[in-house]
């Protein structure tokens, strides 16, 4: 029953209830109370609506990749806006909206006009790498310590891995528990050659190449220049690491 339903058959009774009392001016001002109050909600405009206005805004201007999940902040039970004559207007302080907590404003631009904010919560979820059992500090990444898994990443940084080959055969800067989502920030290439290794020196021409025998002065992952001793002259030279045990000189 509609509140003008309501209102009408209020005031019957209190039409015929007149005729039985002795306190008219009581059953008047109860008559009042009612009528305003009726009058009131048919006028205020609904906490669902603005909610209502909030989502598709979010929807229409988020810029997030993979699944997300949103929640608006409830308003307060006691807010009473007029009624909206005019299509309410969402607006923010930033034109995209991203994972976390947005701040996010609504206006009535009618003859009444009234504004409001409140905010929006937005949780985005992704396939990443995760950690299927601890691995400790040092140890090189096989696939079988890796497993893919949807998780929240809204607050994480962007650098977390998505696939496997980003870290596979790589090395492992922290000790990491089983569950972890992988970052390149806890990733190295792995040290091939040692500070101490003994080594073989190859230099390569056209024409003719030259090995000879080294030891290592620093550590040194694939493809990094290294200080290395030879150890037939006692020079010092740079060479590049080529894997385990070789480098190489270029002249």
């Amino acid at each position: 029953m509609t509140g003008i339903n309501h209102a009408w058959l209020f005031a019957r009774v209190i039409k015929q209830t007149l005729t039985m009392i002795k306190n008219p001016p009581l059953i008047l001002a109860l008559a009042f109370v009612f009528f305003t109050t009726a009058h009131a909600e048919q006028n205020s405009q609904s906490h669902e609506s603005i909610a209502e206005a909030v989502k598709n805004y979010v929807e229409q201007n988020i810029n997030l990749s993979g699944e997300y999940e949103m929640s608006l902040t409830p308003l307060d039970s006691r807010l009473n806006l007029p009624q909206c004559t005019e299509p309410l207007e969402v607006f923010t302080t930033t034109d995209l909206i991203k994972a976390g907590r947005t701040t996010i404003g609504v206006r009535c631009n009618a003859e009444k006009k009234w504004s409001i904010f409140t905010s929006v919560i937005i949780k985005t979820y992704q396939m990443v790498v995760v950690l299927s059992q601890p691995i400790r500090r040092g140890e090189i990444i096989t696939r079988q310590h890796l497993a893919i898994e949807k998780r929240e990443v809204s607050k994480l940084r962007e650098d977390f891995v998505i696939q496997m080959e980003q870290v596979e055969n790589k090395q492992v800067t922290r000790q990491l528990d089983a569950g972890t989502i992988l970052s390149l920030r806890n990733i190295a290439e792995p040290k091939l050659i040692k500070r101490g290794d003994k080594v073989v020196i190859s230099t390569t021409k056209s024409d003719f190449s030259i090995k000879m025998n080294g030891v290592a002065m620093m550590d040194g992952t694939k493809g990094q220049l290294i200080s290395v001793k030879n150890q037939n002259s006692g020079r010092i030279i740079n060479a590049t690491v080529i894997e385990p045990g070789l480098v190489s000189v270029n002249y």
